[in-house]
């Protein structure tokens, strides 16, 4: 079951908008499944660490100076964690949960909000690790938060993500999970993706397994995968996709769309990362080009 689910947020990560009821679509999509799965959000906001708004080289700086530059960080810094509980507590009270102050699990759904200070790679990993599911947005360029809190949360949690495509809102947010693709290679990230997946997978009305191409004969086949979520009570349907030369995301895309499917499940990164980002990737396609939520472990 997901009880316990986790959406970083910083400043960077708030919607452009200024509106304090701008909808957030991690934190939509994240309020969907805590009310369907009755379980505890936790919104953790990332306050940067005043200190680092002090220049590498200080030379030149008085005391008085690097006093100022702390203190008009501080500022900026609470007034971003102020803006970035309005956006939450308004996506809460769309979906009807209380904002609790105290985490508890009392069998209802319920929200709760965190602040913490210092880096991303202090916090978003290491909190995400007692959490079933984290929910993060697609990273996107020139938006080093968004990918530095993707990257902790996929490479430093040990645990599953979904990252929600931006564009994305409470429109729509409450049908994620309930039509899955789950994108089968029989490689042991993707193994790990589908066990992880196992709850979202047992309440959805559809599950399609796929597989792009020929795979390695020595890997658990579409068959031998079904059979196994068969024996979790999830039917699925298995679809063999030729690849015809074209890149496996871009065959993976259009199978979703044209099984109307509204998350897709991946393992993450069955190559080193940085091979895949400096030749391609099957991850890094998807992750960039993807229209939809991915629910992804590595």
């Amino acid at each position: 079951m997901l009880k316990s689910l986790l959406v970083p947020m910083t400043g960077q990560t708030l919607p452009d908008s200024a509106d304090a009821k701008a909808r957030d679509g991690a934190v939509e999509v994240a309020l969907a499944l805590t009310r369907r799965y009755r379980a505890t959000l936790t919104g953790l906001f990332i306050r940067p660490d005043p200190r680092t708004a002090i220049p590498f080289m200080g030379e030149g700086l008085t005391a008085d100076m690097v006093q100022e530059l702390c203190d008009a960080a501080e500022q900026e810094g609470r007034q971003q964690a102020s803006r970035g509980l309005a956006v939450f507590r308004a996506a809460c009270e769309r979906a009807g949960l209380p904002l609790d102050k105290v985490k508890g699990d009392n069998g209802t759904p319920a929200a709760h909000w965190d602040e913490v200070t210092g880096l991303i790679t202090d916090h978003v990993g290491r909190r995400a690790r007692l959490a079933d599911l984290s929910i993060c947005h697609q990273p996107s360029d020139g938006d080093g938060d968004q990918d530095a809190i993707f990257s902790d949360l996929l490479f430093r949690s040990g645990r599953s993500l979904l990252m929600v495509p931006g564009g994305m809102d409470s429109v729509g947010a409450g049908d994620v999970g309930r039509t899955v693709m789950v994108a089968w290679n029989g490689r042991a990230e993707c193994a790990r993706a589908v066990n992880a997946a196992l709850p979202v997978l047992a309440e959805a009305a559809k599950v399609h397994l796929v597989q792009v191409g020929d795979i390695d004969s020595a890997r658990p086949g579409l068959g031998d995968a079904r059979d196994y979520l068969a024996l979790h009570a999830i039917p699925v349907s298995d679809h063999k996709v030729a690849r015809d030369g074209a890149p496996v995301a871009d065959r993976l895309i259009a199978e979703a769309d044209r099984l109307g499917a509204d998350m897709v499940v991946i393992g993450a990164y069955s190559h080193a990362r940085w091979r895949e980002m400096i030749l391609g990737g099957v991850t890094r396609d998807l992750v960039a080009d993807c229209p939809l939520p991915i629910f992804m472990a590595h």
